[in-house]
This record gives C-alpha cells, structure tokens and sequence, in this order.
C-alpha cells in the first residue's frame, strides 16, 4: 500500500491533487530539464548524475534542452548545468517543475510533485520502493528505476547504497525514451570502481595548478610518483600550490617538512606509503612539528613485511591503513572498450586519466568531454587494475 493511502486510511481523510501556487521565475530558456541530486536522506543519493549528464549533454544542447539543477544550497553542484540551488522557494520550484519537459531525480518532493503536475519524471528508488513512497498520480510518461535484485532496506543511511546499483545507461535509456522517443546512446557499464564517486584532483611536485583550475577543490600532490629525492624546484612548487589551495601529500619518501611548518594548516593530511621502506625519523618529525600523518601499505602478497611494518611502528601513533589491491577484472578488451575516471592528474601541462596513462605517457585531449580513453590504449593492464581500476567506470560503447 502506498503511504499515501495509509495515510488517508489512519486519518479518514479523501485522497485528492494537491494544489500549490506557483511563483513565476524568469528563466533564460523555455525548454528545459531539471535534476536534483539530493534528497532528505543519504542512502537515496545517487551518485552519478553527473556521468549521466556527461553522455547525454551534447544530444540535449543540440535538441536545444537546457539542463537546470534545483535543490538546496548545500547540494553537490552538477557540471554543464544552470544551478539553482538555494535560489528558489518552493513556489517558484513548482512554477519551474511545472514547466520542465523533464525532471531526473532521487526519491524526493520534486518526484511527487512532478507526478501531480503530470511532468515526465525519472526517479530512483532503493531505501524505498516505488509501490510505496512512488509518484501516486504516475502516468506512462513517468518512470521509476529500482536496482535489479533488491528489496528495500528503509534505511536512511544504507552504506553502501544500492541506489547506485542502477546502471548509468539505465537512466539515460529512459531520457532518450521519454523525451527522443529512440535510444541511440548505446554504452554498457562492465565495471565501476568502488572509489568512483569520489572526485580526486591530482599532480606530480614539478607541476603548478593555477588558482582557477579546478577552483575550491583539495588538490593531491603525489610525491611518490617521483623516483629520485625532491629537488629544489619540487620545494618551490609544492609551496606555491599551497599558497593557492589546500593539498593532500602522498609520498613514500622522507621530506624535509620544517619549511612548510606555518603552511601546515594547509595539508589536511601527508598518506606516507611504508609498503617498500619506513623512516621513523620522518614520523617523528611529522608528529613534532603537528603534521596530520598517515601510514597507508600495499597488502599484494606482504604479510610478512606488514608484520614487520607493525613492529617498527610500535612506538609511534601511528596506525596502519591496509590498501588491497582490486583484481577480480576479467573483461575482453575490445576497441570499443573505454575507461573514465573521476580521479585527474595533471602533469606536464597534460591531462591523464590514470597513474598508468601517465607512466605510459598516454594524456587525453582536454578539449573532448566527457574525457574517457580506450582501454586498448594501455599496455601495462595489470598496473591498471592494481593502481587504477578502482577509481575508473569501464564501459563499451558502440
């Protein structure tokens, strides 16, 4: 029963439209579709919208559809979209729903009120189910997705979400059926890595990211990418670039860390690799001086040194964060079989999509988007999947 009905059955009330009056917001297109990409509770965020946005956007903009993001301040803001956040009340939102030839959302009051004004919708259910906590006045122009094989677990704060089980082409089958009446888009999702959701911004110690680059963002600086010691040049960056924004260091090696003491409110954290050796020189140092340091190991096949990293970290604060390596990895790799990754690096004034790419000196042309490579293009695979498979959506496309 839908709760709706279970709510007019506890309070003997008739179940009728609801009725909102709509504000009028001046928008710079009249045909449009709108996306939230939150909602009262976590566990129904999905996490890929922007990846849906990325394969669809250049059949939209030459369709003529602009693409709105409506929700609260707080939210994740989308790239390629007009964002609206925070900038509505709900009476404007309406009159802008009630206009939209589309809406793409997680289960929230937009869905409901989309279905009462009769607006095509997508909407994603897992914590929930359609039956439930759906669209109550659904029509045929109104879709709901729900992961293959799931039950609902009514869990606010499921960890990890089955929302984002619904596959990405899923969602843009649906746009392409609801308002081209034709699916033309034809990807296939073959692996999605367990980090893929989290946007990384990395460099190498020779590089300077400029402040309008990826404004706002922490940027990783991996010094463990480096082979020899840090020159002086390699100092003199990773002191301008904390001049621009905070950084993440990740190193596997001993830095002299008393220059950058007043800038360390500026690193967050220094992940220190003791897979291959350990300085406890350097964690002393650290902790001395009031750095945030952790000690990351590549499990592989070490149990032995692990065991011997635990004892030389006996006397120190430091605990140790185990890294597995992902190897369940069996695809075909075909020439219609690409990569994406939400993790960049830059280097050399180039863009690589993976620590492979750029060992192999393989960059993407920036001027392409979404920025995916084939991954016939990498030799070293089993790097590939040890170093970057978990950071990566794998996907043919036809």
């Amino acid at each position: 029963m839908h709760l709706l009905e279970t709510y007019a059955l506890s309070t003997g009330s008739k179940i009728k439209k609801p009725f909102i009056i709509k504000k009028y917001f001046p928008l710079p297109s009249n045909k449009y579709i709108t996306i939230q990409n939150s909602s009262g509770m976590s566990g129904k965020c999905y996490d890929y919208f922007q990846d849906v946005i990325d394969f669809l956007y250049e059949k939209l903009n030459a369709a003529g559809y602009q693409i709105i993001q409506i929700g609260s301040k707080e939210d994740r803001p989308l790239n390629k979209v007009l964002h609206l956040q925070g900038q509505t009340d709900i009476n404007q939102t309406a009159f802008i729903l009630n206009n939209s030839n589309l809406h793409i959302g997680n289960d929230s009051f937009a869905i409901h009120m989309c279905s009462a004004f009769e607006i095509p919708l997508i909407g994603l259910y897992s914590v929930s189910s359609p039956e439930i906590a759906g669209p109550f006045w659904k029509n045929n122009k109104q879709i709901c997705l729900t992961p293959k094989s799931w039950k609902p677990s009514f869990n606010p704060n499921e960890s990890p979400k089955k929302v984002n089980e619904i596959k990405i082409e899923e969602i843009i089958e649906a746009v392409e059926t609801l308002l081209f009446n034709k699916i033309e888009t034809k990807i296939k999702t073959l692996s999605l890595g367990q980090e893929y959701n989290k946007n990384l911004i990395e460099t190498v110690t020779n590089q300077i990211i400029p402040p309008q680059i990826f404004q706002g963002q922490v940027l990783n600086i991996r010094i463990d990418y480096k082979q020899e010691d840090l020159d002086d040049n390699d100092y003199n960056c990773l002191f301008n670039n904390l001049n621009i924004r905070n950084c993440v260091w990740i190193t596997d090696k001993k830095i002299n860390l008393k220059p950058f003491f007043q800038l360390k409110d500026k690193i967050p954290v220094i992940f220190y690799n003791i897979t291959n050796n350990v300085d406890i020189d350097f964690i002393n140092e650290a902790n001395l001086l009031g750095f945030k340091l952790s000690c990351i190991f590549d499990l592989k096949d070490n149990e032995e040194i692990l065991n011997q990293r635990k004892l030389d970290l006996i006397d120190v604060p430091q605990s140790i964060e185990i890294i597995n390596a992902n190897s369940d990895f069996n695809i075909d790799i075909k020439d219609d079989v690409y990569y994406k990754s939400n993790k960049i690096l830059i280097a050399n004034n180039q863009l690589f999509l993976s620590k492979t790419a750029y060992k192999e000196n393989k960059p993407v042309n920036n001027n392409n988007f979404p920025l995916f490579q084939k991954l016939s293009e990498i030799q070293d695979l089993e790097s590939f999947i040890k170093d970057d498979l978990k950071y990566s959506l794998v996907f043919s496309k036809k």
